[in-house]
């Protein structure tokens, strides 16, 4: 099996296949990425096509220091920021409202759970969603990227642009910050 920088490289000297295994790869994580930060799928979809189109468009500009997933990761979260600041340029310019809030994953209910438990669980997980989405940005998205991504420090840092260190101390006090903000919540008595 190809790395992905493997096939990048290959892709970079015209093999299309190349880039069809690496879209199939990392297309449902990206997609995921985006649609953590964004309330609607149908624009996470766009913003996860427009991280492909950019691919291609400038696979030449790739020079390895980076690994593939980073660079794809580096292209969403670019596209983010932008999509953010129109979006936040159209909301000024009509009326204030809040930002997207992040999707609130469900629970899905199996056979052997009791409704209660489902909606302790659903409860739960609104709960954690609010609480991610009052932490200042650079704290949610450091997190979001480590626990919800599975990307480590030195690729978020990457995609960051920021030092290691930096993303240590943001997890560290998103961390913190989380945890008292959910402090009333998981301290009370369960059933």
């Amino acid at each position: 099996m190809d790395t992905d920088e493997d096939l990048l490289r290959a892709f970079q000297q015209g093999d299309e296949q190349a880039f069809t295994q690496l879209y199939q790869r990392h297309r449902a994580p990206v997609y995921r990425f985006l649609a953590r930060r964004l309330s609607s799928p149908a624009r996470a979809e766009e913003l996860c096509q427009d991280v492909f189109v950019a691919l291609v468009e400038h696979a030449g500009s790739w020079r390895g220091e980076a690994s593939v997933k980073t660079y794809l990761y580096r292209i969403a979260f670019n596209r983010l920021v932008s999509d953010a600041r129109r979006r936040e340029h159209r909301v000024m310019a009509a009326s204030p409202t809040t930002p997207d809030d992040e999707p609130l994953p469900a629970v899905e209910p199996t056979a052997v759970e009791r409704p209660d438990t489902v909606f302790e669980l659903n409860e739960r997980a609104r709960l954690v969603r609010d609480a991610l989405v009052e932490l200042p940005p650079d704290f949610r998205d450091t997190l979001v990227m480590k626990e919800y991504d599975g990307l480590s420090c030195e690729e978020i840092a990457d995609i960051l642009g920021v030092a290691v260190g930096t993303v240590k101390s943001r997890l560290f006090r998103a961390k913190l910050e989380l945890k008292r903000r959910l402090t009333d919540f998981f301290a009370s008595p369960t059933r």
